[in-house]
């Protein structure tokens, strides 16, 4: 009776501690951005031409499926822990997109969401933010809601110098007014989170990290996010 009753609370433990982010269940995800791994190509679907929807749904039993390009794809995820994930299973079809960057933008996909990654869902003014990361610093962000028109050939933000060593520079090609700029690890640890008056320009002090990859997550006041990988030398 005692064995039973160690086994049941035992699997009840580990039950609840393979429990997922309900939020990851309640609609489907719009890719907006897609890094495989360190070396891969990073892909702003906003910025692709002819502009594509990507999206994932992944349901409560952990089955999985979406779109990419021109292919669509299912499959099957495994929880490793609570707020991590490795494909079991996945299945795409492998049409021909007849266009390079759209084939490339799949490969860049398709390789990251059928390995393994952990993931933290945020909120910004328009809705949920899903990111996901893995092991080789690469990273695919979601959003509830889908990419309208004017989002398309938007980047509103680039950084210099990369690597760098002591300060990151953002630009911008206007002035947007407040932002909200956070420094993660590849861990998806948040190591600096500011907010800033954003007048075309602005710095980011970057001396006291560590040398390594990190994300540059950007925020402005509409919600919209934009995500730029950085080298700390």
């Amino acid at each position: 009776m005692k064995t039973i009753i160690f086994f049941l609370i035992s699997s009840l433990i580990s039950f609840s501690s393979y429990a997922q982010d309900p939020q990851l269940f309640e609609n489907d995800w719009y890719l907006y951005e897609v890094l495989s791994m360190d070396f891969g190509t990073q892909y702003n679907v906003a910025l692709i031409n002819p502009s594509i929807f990507p999206y994932i749904s992944i349901s409560e039993n952990y089955n999985f499926n979406g779109v990419g390009a021109c292919n669509i794809f299912n499959g099957t995820f495994e929880p490793l822990s609570a707020d991590e994930f490795t494909a079991t299973s996945f299945n795409p079809t492998t049409e021909d997109c007849g266009n390079q960057e759209h084939n490339g933008f799949e490969d860049e996909y398709f390789s990251f969401i059928s390995g393994s990654f952990w993931y933290n869902i945020t909120t910004d003014t328009e809705g949920k933010v899903l990111t996901m990361q893995n092991p080789f610093f690469g990273y695919a962000l979601f959003k509830s809601y889908p990419l309208t028109t004017s989002d398309y050939r938007q980047n509103k933000f680039q950084i210099f110098p990369n690597p760098v060593n002591e300060v990151l520079v953002l630009n911008g090609t206007k002035n947007i007014g407040r932002l909200k700029t956070q420094v993660y690890s590849t861990e998806g640890k948040i190591l600096n989170t500011q907010h800033i008056d954003f007048n075309k320009q602005t710095s980011i002090d970057v001396s006291n990290l560590s040398s390594g990859i990190y994300f540059l997550n950007i925020e402005d006041q509409s919600g919209r996010v934009e995500v730029k990988k950085f080298i700390k030398q």
